[in-house]
């Protein structure tokens, strides 16, 4: 039997994309309220020392931030 080639192991993983998706289905479905869930879901994550989801729920409130931020300011509000 041949051997199997040797795959190299590509540790470029970047969870980046998916945060942002998950960001962007969160805003849709709940709008501005999607950055409270967001919150909620830090706490929790905190609360039962998931670092790991913790990580992943700080992702993703980034990017939500980044949406709501560059997608609509009302005229004469500035963020800081």
């Amino acid at each position: 039997m041949p051997a199997l080639p040797l795959t190299p192991i590509v540790n470029d993983f970047d969870p980046k994309v998916y945060f942002e998706i998950a960001a962007s289905t969160l805003v849709r479905n709940f709008g501005d309220r999607a950055l409270y869930y967001a919150d909620e879901a830090l706490k929790k994550m905190r609360a039962i020392d998931d670092a790991d989801g913790f990580d992943m729920w700080l992702g993703i409130h980034q990017h939500i931030l980044e949406i709501i931020r560059d997608g609509h300011v009302p005229a004469g509000v500035s963020i800081h």
